[in-house]
């Protein structure tokens, strides 16, 4: 239904490196909220002008350079499932998916409650 923003990305930062598939950390997260599916959408294209970005109305996934964010909306929330391989990219992540979604929602959010 949607347009897959990273068909159309040439850069070799799109390109998501071979490290993906050792990955064995993850860390995981929701968000509850009824506009799931519009944070996921906004949440994507706003990736995808960086970052090799696939999504469709209720799934997406990132290719960060230090990780993977797997993102799903349902009628209640936005679920996010980080990977990487070590303690310190999580971290990363954690940080980049609280940041944009406070920019999204356009108000301070508390911090989200990341699980293992």
């Amino acid at each position: 239904m949607f347009a897959r923003p990273a068909d159309f990305c040439s850069r070799s930062s799109c390109s998501p490196p071979l490290i993906r598939v050792l990955f064995m950390l993850q860390s995981e997260t929701q968000v509850d909220t009824p506009l799931a599916k519009s944070y996921l959408f906004k949440l994507c294209k706003h990736f995808a002008r960086k970052i090799r970005v696939e999504f469709d109305e209720t799934t997406g996934l990132a290719y960060f350079p230090y990780g993977t964010c797997h993102f799903t909306a349902s009628a209640t929330g936005l679920t996010f499932v980080l990977a990487a391989s070590d303690d310190n990219q999580i971290e990363q992540l954690q940080q980049v998916i609280e940041h944009h979604l406070q920019l999204m929602r356009r108000a301070p959010d508390p911090a989200l409650h990341w699980l293992p």
